[in-house]
């Protein structure tokens, strides 16, 4: 029987600072791609916005292949570097043939019975069966600490990871919802943008400007030129100038020698802050978002 529902992750919500809390769990924020995982007959691997992911995970389609039951996983699909840390950046430039990790957190469906309103401690100890009990070599179950988030999110900075999310205990699972009941803290704030623009030097671009929506619109917040990769730059040029179009901003930013594109590729960006003018404080480019479609982009 085919699964009835396209489910929409469960989204968190920026919090400043680390806390201590009986009331959560406390786990690592991964540096990847969201992807339900729908496992039965065959396994489906989406994103966060339903892009199916089998062709370019096919290992960890075919690990958890070896689960026997009817299931459908919450987690986030990464990659590890040189350093052994999570990468962003060679996830993006995974090939067919090398291996990523399936980091798993939540179970939403289970034996045909969906599971939202489970309390997420009840939906931890279903998982943690169904993982500990299948024979995979890819996937992985997200550990959670109780109690002590501060220590946590000072070894996640000290292991320059991206931060933590806190999650409360009873928590239920709200499809396609961002709760405050799931919290994300990180050591350097993370956004992700539009690109409307880019300013073009003898090297390509030296910078590219960027936009988010508010109220349904966009509205450009600030400019990035640093964190690219020679190739990074090499990669975005050629993909930029297919895209060339009129300024696609509400409030077009009196800049000299700009040029404009379509507003349809996602960059993730790190910042310091948000200015009073809304504009982005000391950006740093870290990656395309391929799992993330232009609307999904808007002002905090």
């Amino acid at each position: 029987m085919p699964f009835t529902k396209i489910i929409k992750p469960m989204l968190a919500v920026d919090h400043p600072n680390a806390f201590d809390s009986p009331d959560y769990l406390f786990e690592i924020k991964w540096d990847g791609y969201r992807c339900l995982a729908y496992c039965g007959d065959d396994v489906k691997l989406f994103s966060r916005s339903h892009r199916n992911l089998n062709q370019n995970f096919k290992e960890i389609a075919s690990d958890l292949e070896q689960i026997s039951c009817r299931c459908i996983l919450d987690g986030e699909l990464i990659m590890l570097g040189e350093d052994q840390k999570p990468s962003f950046s060679r996830l993006q430039r995974k090939s067919l043939g090398e291996i990523a990790t399936y980091i798993v957190f939540d179970i939403l469906y289970l034996n045909d019975q969906y599971l939202f309103e489970q309390p997420l401690i009840k939906r931890r100890e279903l998982l943690r069966s169904l993982i500990e009990n299948s024979d995979l070599n890819h996937v992985v179950i997200s550990r959670a600490i109780e109690k002590h988030g501060k220590n946590f999110f000072q070894a996640a900075v000290n292991h320059e990871l991206e931060g933590i999310v806190a999650k409360e205990k009873t928590s239920v699972y709200l499809p396609g919802k961002r709760s405050s009941a799931w919290l994300k803290i990180k050591h350097r704030p993370e956004t992700d943008a539009v690109i409307v623009g880019y300013l073009p030097d003898r090297t390509g671009f030296k910078s590219l400007l960027l936009g988010q929506y508010g109220h349904g619109r966009l509205v450009f917040i600030g400019a990035v030129g640093t964190g690219f990769s020679e190739k990074e730059k090499t990669v975005l040029t050629a993909g930029l100038a297919k895209i060339v179009s009129d300024c696609a901003l509400v409030d077009k930013p009196e800049i000299a020698n700009v040029v404009w594109v379509k507003p349809i590729l996602v960059a993730k960006v790190g910042y310091l802050e948000y200015t009073a003018d809304g504009r982005l404080r000391q950006p740093s480019f870290l990656g395309l978002r391929t799992d993330k479609k232009a609307e999904e982009c808007v002002m905090p």
